[in-house]
């Protein structure tokens, strides 16, 4: 019980520390998407309303079109939040070593392992909850302004818009695949936490080229040992240590899985995404993602037993 205290008092710091990129970037970002698609109902004409809904078609391709708007502000508030946990894993423990704060933490009762839990939990659970919060909010206050400006048109779209499987279907499979990004982007948190604990200067940096480099020198050998060899390294430090943060990114594990069984890589990898759930929880069942994990908790093992040795 006491553990759980510390641990929700330390999350309430690390909240307080880095309220600009959870909270208010989130909020930013979806001001500004509101007022482009409010100024841009707002100027709505009735003619073009009504010449819009000519054709039950054009109602249903309304309702299409609200599905990719909502992909549009996944696509903004995903790149957004990648770039916040990047920042804010890389920084977490190299930062209260450089302004020295890490001297006060370490005279408190309170553990290195669970100092590196409360990190984890703010850029992997934390980050990507605010995101897609936001998203959501920002979505459902989007679309009943633009059902109120038909509405007041003479237009009755909110029970066509609200009661189509477009827009919940997307919200549900975004909060469904919530767990899965957990899980998946596991090692690539480790591994940013880990370079933090230990680089003394441009966490950031390092923690991109340091894989970078390994793959390179394995890539200069790449007559030796072998192009499959090689592809694979490519995926566990490349694409798997760096790049497992970017949300629906375990799409490639589908890309690769039809490679190996079919011998030949596919047209693109959009077809592969197309065919594929990316929110279903199959993805639990295969070995990539558990070792994934398995590394991840490793990784943040260490990070916490270096953090332990470091003081300077």
């Amino acid at each position: 019980m006491k553990q759980l205290t510390t641990l929700k008092w330390l999350l309430k710091r690390e909240i307080w520390e880095n309220k600009a990129m959870l909270i208010w970037s989130n909020l930013v970002l979806a001001g500004l998407i509101l007022i482009f698609t409010l100024s841009g109902i707002f100027r709505l004409k009735d003619a073009a309303i009504k010449a819009d809904l000519q054709a039950d078609v054009q109602l249903n391709d309304l309702v299409t079109a609200v599905g990719h708007y909502f992909t549009s502000g996944l696509i903004l508030f995903s790149i957004l939040m990648v770039f916040a946990v990047y920042s804010y894993a890389t920084g977490s423990l190299s930062d209260e070593r450089k302004d020295r704060s890490i001297l006060f933490w370490k005279s408190l009762p309170v553990s290195d392992e669970l100092t590196v839990i409360s990190k984890v939990i703010v850029a992997l659970i934390l980050f990507p909850l605010m995101g897609m919060l936001t998203l959501v909010l920002t979505n459902l206050i989007s679309m009943f302004a633009l059902c109120g400006a038909y509405a007041a048109h003479g237009v009755g779209l909110f029970s066509l818009v609200f009661s189509s499987n477009g827009i919940w279907g997307q919200i549900g499979n975004t909060l469904k695949s919530f767990p899965i990004y957990v899980a998946w982007a596991l090692p690539t948190i480790g591994w940013m936490i880990l370079v933090s604990s230990w680089v003394k200067s441009r966490p950031g940096m390092w923690a991109i080229l340091i894989p970078v480099g390994v793959f390179a020198c394995i890539a200069f050998a790449n007559d030796a040992v072998g192009v499959k060899f090689v592809r694979d390294v490519a995926y566990a430090l490349l694409f798997r240590g760096v790049f497992s943060i970017v949300p629906d990114s375990w799409s490639y594990h589908y890309y690769l899985t039809e490679y190996e069984q079919t011998l030949s890589l596919p047209a693109s990898i959009q077809n592969v995404v197309l065919k594929a759930d990316l929110s279903s929880w199959d993805i639990f069942a295969t070995s990539d993602l558990w070792i994934g994990v398995i590394v991840g908790i490793g990784m943040l093992f260490m990070a916490a037993r270096i953090r332990r040795g470091r003081g300077d």
